[in-house]
């Protein structure tokens, strides 16, 4: 069955900062407790790998929607393993605070009502999602993600 993940979060930062970190995708590994790698492959392309179940690394392409430091960030995949897509909002609730709203799509899993059953098992979608964000959070209002040539949109 399809899955829609739908979490969110404050991040004592200002909005430009939060879009500035969360648009440089090559990051997502160092807050993104399943993302092993992520490279971009085009100005609106990436490639990623993922924790997949039973230790096993799954791949796939994305390509960015829309990158818009006014209203957020989508994407969905074009290829691969698992098929996703989704977009994060920031919304400003005061000058040094912003509202980071994340949705995902996930398709059916490989495997039918049985491969379901084993995806679920192994994983908690909206756990890990809040958990990310918690970790996004953090290493933003502690100034972690890196210096301004790490910061840099993807696109």
């Amino acid at each position: 069955m399809a899955q829609r993940v739908h979490e969110s979060i404050e991040v004592s930062a200002p909005m430009p900062d939060v879009f500035r970190y969360w648009s440089n995708f090559e990051n997502f590994p160092n807050f993104m407790q399943n993302v092993e790698e992520v490279r971009m492959t085009g100005e609106d392309k990436s490639h990623w790998k993922i924790k997949g179940p039973l230790g096993k690394s799954v791949e796939f392409d994305a390509r960015t929607t829309e990158m818009d430091p006014e209203r957020g960030i989508g994407w969905n995949t074009e290829e691969g393993e698992v098929m996703t897509s989704g977009e994060v909002r920031f919304e400003e609730v005061a000058p040094d605070r912003t509202r980071v709203d994340l949705t995902m799509n996930y398709a059916d899993p490989p495997g039918g009502k049985v491969g379901e059953a084993v995806a679920n098992m192994l994983s908690d979608p909206e756990k890990s999602a809040r958990e990310d964000l918690e970790n996004f959070a953090q290493l933003v209002e502690r100034g972690e993600l890196g210096g301004p040539e790490e910061q840099t949109p993807s696109r």
